[in-house]
């Protein structure tokens, strides 16, 4: 069986890098994977902070009856051109297929109500595999008719070892977010938090500069959408944070954000700032004791490399089966 991960050139977002920890379970796993970067003009197009994954690349993908093809949510379309080989399906993030599908579905002037061009994927007769990056986009799968197999993802050794160094560091009465994310409710926060917290924006900063920060942060709020499980609040509870969310996406389950209700609030109710503002000051306070409560979730976040290795195994094998089971209809027929 050859393996084909199809991915973004370039690209350093937590989706790529997902893809690449895949192809490197895979080959770690003895199976023949292989990367395809899209659009293939750069001639050198691996990120340099994913070299260590050490993919093997590749400019043509193979579509013969043992090959399998593995794109996210992003690369829907080049399922459709396939004939010969299996279709597998990633979702990275849910939010991405939604908001394509729509945009496509009206662009076809369809009616409402109607399913989406990419909606095909969920059609029995493509035969298109899922892989569930997380819990919520395992529920959305299945609301669909489908089933999907968890292939979720893990924070780095380098990001995990920074973060063990600094997160015994000097703490300050520091709140810092991500200003792409929920930025709306996070300035009502802002505009009726007291003078003395300081609020600080994760932006224009390295992947150094941001574990600093989050190193010297008693706070991590992320009232985003959570399309899938995002990798700063991870981050952030890994260097001594404690971390609040809203419950939009996968924030809204125990699973792929396993932080307590005592952490996540809803900010459509009339006294969310005044309750998320109330749990600051108390981490302000007693930030020890309440950061200690996040040790769970830390390791759990450290564990998650060894588990990842086993969730790429149970899909590599389920995708080999498949194949296996097709042939022999083949020969059958």
């Amino acid at each position: 069986m050859k393996v084909h991960v199809l991915c973004p050139a370039s690209s350093v977002t937590g989706g790529p890098e997902a893809l690449h920890q895949f192809v490197d379970a895979g080959q770690r796993l003895g199976y023949d994977m292989a990367m395809v970067y899209l659009p293939e003009d750069d001639p050198d197009p691996t990120p340099a902070v994913f070299k260590m994954y050490r993919p093997r690349v590749v400019r043509d993908i193979v579509d013969a009856p043992d090959s399998v093809v593995v794109v996210p949510e992003t690369g829907t379309l080049q399922l459709l051109e396939l004939r010969h080989a299996t279709r597998a399906l990633w979702w990275l993030s849910v939010e991405h297929f939604a908001v394509r599908n729509e945009a496509m579905r009206q662009a076809q002037k369809m009616p409402a109500g109607q399913r989406g061009p990419l909606d095909f994927v969920f059609d029995p007769r493509f035969g298109v595999v899922h892989f569930a990056q997380s819990e919520y986009a395992r529920q959305f799968v299945a609301r669909q008719g489908a089933e999907a197999l968890m292939l979720t993802d893990y924070v780095r050794d380098e990001i995990v070892e920074r973060a063990r160094a600094l997160r015994g560091g000097e703490k300050q009465n520091i709140v810092a977010y991500n200003p792409k994310k929920g930025l709306e409710f996070t300035q009502k926060l802002m505009a009726a938090s007291p003078a003395e917290i300081q609020w600080v924006p994760i932006e224009n900063m390295s992947p150094a500069e941001v574990a600093q920060l989050l190193g010297r942060s008693k706070v991590y709020v992320d009232f985003g959408p959570h399309p899938g499980r995002d990798r700063i609040p991870r981050e952030a509870a890994l260097c001594g944070c404690v971390v609040i969310t809203n419950t939009q996406g996968s924030a809204g389950n125990e699973v792929d954000v396993p932080i307590g209700p005592d952490y996540k609030f809803d900010e459509r109710h009339t006294l969310c700032v005044p309750q998320v503002l109330a749990r600051i000051g108390e981490a302000m306070v007693d930030h020890a004791r309440m950061a200690e409560g996040f040790a769970a979730y830390r390791q759990w976040i450290e564990d998650h490399r060894q588990a990842f290795l086993q969730e790429s195994y149970t899909c590599l094998a389920t995708l080999e089966a498949q194949i296996a089971q097709r042939a022999r209809q083949r020969l059958a027929a």
